[in-house]
């Protein structure tokens, strides 16, 4: 029997590779779930077509969002923190980092913005392994998850490995601009700049089914649950026979005995001891509490590990001309369109730009931007702005980014062990984020749109929940370090399968690509 440990994106496609080459998979997991008061109103929606919904049935899902001045706002699942809530006291303390661990079933697939973008090899430095590598796990994890694409300018770097994906409709904020961008597309290509449709983990028209309705509640969480979720891929695996999902599990330590693995922990809902034993481990647990399960299990306190970070900032565009009705339409409001920039002068790899049309919360944001101007230039003067704002959600490669350091300080007796984290500044990130400014302004005539460089809002370390690298994989590895299958120095049968394992992070979206490496890990681990 194999165990793997976390249901987030990492965990069931690692288990969906064992149980493909025929092994028995046990699944531990904290479990954390939405609250059963608001799985109740969730469901009362869900029984009702969009048109039928009032703001009184809605109010709940949109409990505790704001978009505060010069902040960036924490998304929430149907207005609950359960993603982020620690079972038990786990003290961790932050420096200039927002990193966030997950216990939920799920894990940050619960609050996720969807895209999905595979890797170049151009951009893996330092990787043991190539994209070429990962292509035929990119196709098996698409398989289980719905995934929405257009065939376009962006398959020549990116490509689909997918035969048939959905389609979405695009807003017409996002329309005009593709069509602009498409205009111009030999002057950005010659300029280092792709662009495309988004490329979302969200069910479409497809195969004639039906999917997203277009009621513009994505970033509170899809009320019919068409954003895909790791528990879907999960309540599928529970169907097997050969697979066990036991919630309610906290795993603190492994330890190999001879052939097999022992983890120990603790026991949720009554806080008793646990202990299992397996013949393989497969720890899928986030970046961050991957490490603390490690560096325990190593007992290596006071021991600091460098994790690598996508550097995260938000840069509103406005654009030349006013989309008529953009307040109005129904639409999705994840990403529409991405841009993907390869320009010497910010660095060699590329950096990854999703591009966000109308929603509700940039109301709030335009009136953060006017300040007291707001109240003298009126609704009319608002609306203009908000048909021609659009907003870039961008992520630097992790070389042109802050670090984060991780250290586990032992616990006083009777007392857990503090993960601590503190920043590692990069002395190459406001350059690099100066230089893509500076291009984007550059190709303000070809994007019919300019970047209103004084509202960019960088996010701290962590932020942006693209951090790994805590254990990057090496061709030879070194203590800290893993192998190609993810295993850590002086382990054999423990394996990590989450980003801790990669040696640098491209910007091009982080889930798709450790779906990938973990159902690579499971399949060449039971091989």
């Amino acid at each position: 029997m194999f165990c793997v440990v976390g249901s987030g994106p990492a965990g069931v496609a690692c288990a969906h590779a064992l149980l493909r080459a025929g092994a028995k998979v046990t699944l531990l997991d904290a479990g954390l779930e939405l609250e059963p008061q608001r799985r109740e109103r969730l469901a009362a929606l869900q029984r009702l077509s969009p048109r039928d919904w009032d703001q009184a049935s809605l109010s709940f899902i949109r409990d505790g969002v704001t978009v505060a001045a010069g902040g960036i706002p924490m998304k929430l699942a149907y207005g609950s923190r359960f993603p982020y809530r620690e079972p038990v006291d786990l003290p961790i303390t932050r420096d200039g980092v927002e990193g966030q661990p997950s216990f939920a079933q799920g894990g940050l697939s619960n609050v996720w913005g969807a895209s999905v973008l595979p890797f170049r090899t151009e951009d893996m430095n330092g990787w043991p392994i190539t994209a070429e590598d990962l292509k035929p796990h990119y196709r098996a994890v698409l398989e289980v998850m719905p995934f929405s694409a257009r065939h376009d300018r962006l398959e020549a770097a990116f490509p689909l490995y997918h035969d048939r994906p959905g389609d979405l409709n695009a807003s017409s904020q996002a329309a005009a601009f593709l069509g602009d961008l498409e205009a111009a597309h030999a002057t950005l290509l010659a300029h280092g700049v792709r662009f495309g449709a988004s490329r979302l983990a969200v069910q479409g028209s497809a195969d004639g089914r039906g999917g997203c309705v277009y009621c513009a509640q994505c970033m509170y969480g899809c009320p019919y649950g068409y954003i895909y979720n790791s528990s879907q891929t999960l309540d599928r695996l529970r169907a097997h026979p050969a697979f066990d999902y036991r919630p309610g599990a906290l795993v603190e330590q492994v330890s190999e005995l001879g052939a097999e693995v022992e983890l120990r922990g603790r026991n949720l809902e009554d806080g008793t001891p646990l202990r299992l034993r397996a013949e393989g481990v497969f720890l899928a647990c986030g970046a961050l509490s991957t490490a603390r399960v490690l560096l325990a299990s190593l007992e290596a306190y006071e021991h600091p590990v460098q994790a690598a970070d996508n550097c995260y900032f938000l840069l509103p565009l406005l654009r030349y001309r006013q989309q008529a009705g953009a307040t109005r339409e129904s639409l999705h409001t994840l990403a529409h369109v991405f841009l993907e920039i390869v320009d010497p002068e910010v660095g060699p790899h590329t950096s990854h730009l999703q591009i966000y049309t109308y929603n509700e919360l940039f109301r709030e944001q335009v009136r953060n931007l006017l300040g007291p101007a707001a109240g003298v230039l009126g609704a009319a003067v608002e609306r203009a702005l908000l048909g021609r704002m659009l907003l870039i959600q961008g992520y630097l490669h992790s070389d042109l980014s802050p670090g984060i350091r991780l250290t586990l300080q032992r616990g006083s007796p009777g007392h857990a062990a503090r993960l601590a984290l503190s920043v590692e500044p990069n002395a190459t990130t406001r350059p690099a984020l100066a230089a893509l400014q500076r291009r984007l302004w550059a190709e303000r005539r070809s994007m019919r749109a300019i970047p209103l460089s004084p509202a960019m809002r960088v996010g701290k370390p962590g932020r942006g929940f693209h951090t790994g690298g805590t254990f990057p994989m090496r061709s030879q590895p070194k203590p800290f370090e893993t192998d190609s299958l993810g295993r850590p120095y002086g382990f054999s049968r423990v394996h990590l399968v989450d980003a801790s394992v990669f040696p640098t992070l491209p910007a091009t979206t982080i889930t798709l690509s450790v779906m990938a490496n973990a159902h690579r890990i499971g399949a060449g681990a039971a091989a």
